[in-house]
């Protein structure tokens, strides 16, 4: 198995694959807990470079340079029906992913969703935190999102070797500029929790540009984090959209 990915509990004679892409500064443990979970999928959650056990390693600035890594080990799995869910961040790596599997002529995800962060054509977040120093992002990321343990802040080694991968994830969103929207040929489904202000209704909206169906929607109590809090909800709902009826499979067309 690829070190880009975490199958804590491989089933490959599931009928279904669900690729899971963390949110900035996160790694493939925030979606420790789906494999129990959801034992009709085989869950396959994507490690970045620069975290857990790929600390050594450098973390990415550039997603185009995430999805080249990317797509070389996912094309060999989509030898059945595939979903892609990404959190904040991971939204953005999921749907470039998916972008590229259409231009090359691979087989598409049958869904994607899309959690916690508005359509990468528009600006996310508001604000540049490069020019800032160490204590101003935290102050920034925590007041936002709330994104760090406590036990990490609280611990000066553990926030040493967490920052250079947080400023790296946050300049990876910040430089991403969309050459043009796309709109995907499979339905999006939009999740957000009603307190965080970064996914409001109105933002996550604007994913409807990134599809060629009727935008899906659904809300749930919490912040930006509310899959930690909702998390049963939120994977019944993952389980009825995949369930429901939806366009036949389809092999991408050049973009």
């Amino acid at each position: 198995m690829s070190i880009w990915l975490q199958r804590l509990a491989p089933r490959t004679d599931a009928a279904r694959r669900l690729f899971c892409f963390h949110h900035a500064g996160g790694g493939a443990a925030a979606f420790r807990l789906w494999p129990a979970r959801l034992p009709e999928f085989d869950v396959c959650a994507v490690q970045l470079p620069g975290r857990a056990n790929r600390l050594c390693e450098p973390a990415l600035t550039d997603v185009d340079a995430v999805v080249d890594a990317l797509v070389d080990v996912v094309r060999p799995l989509l030898d059945r029906p595939v979903a892609l869910f990404g959190h904040s961040m991971g939204t953005l790596v999921a749907y470039e992913l998916a972008r590229r599997l259409r231009a090359l002529g691979a087989p598409l995800p049958d869904r994607l969703f899309v959690s916690g962060r508005q359509a990468p054509h528009r600006p996310f977040p508001d604000w540049n935190l490069e020019a800032l120093s160490d204590a101003q992002v935290l102050e920034v990321v925590q007041r936002e999102f709330g994104s760090l343990p406590v036990e990490v802040l609280q611990t000066p080694e553990l926030l040493e070797l967490a920052m250079p991968t947080l400023r790296a994830d946050l300049a990876l969103l910040d430089r991403h500029r969309p050459d043009a929207v796309a709109a995907l040929p499979l339905p999006v489904v939009a999740l957000g929790g009603d307190g965080d202000g970064w996914a409001t209704a109105e933002r996550m909206s604007h994913w409807q540009d990134c599809t060629t169906q009727p935008l899906r929607s659904h809300r749930f109590a919490g912040g930006h984090f509310y899959l930690d809090e909702r998390l049963d909800e939120v994977l019944a709902v993952l389980r009825a959209e995949c369930a429901a009826p939806a366009a036949s499979a389809m092999v991408g067309d050049p973009a």
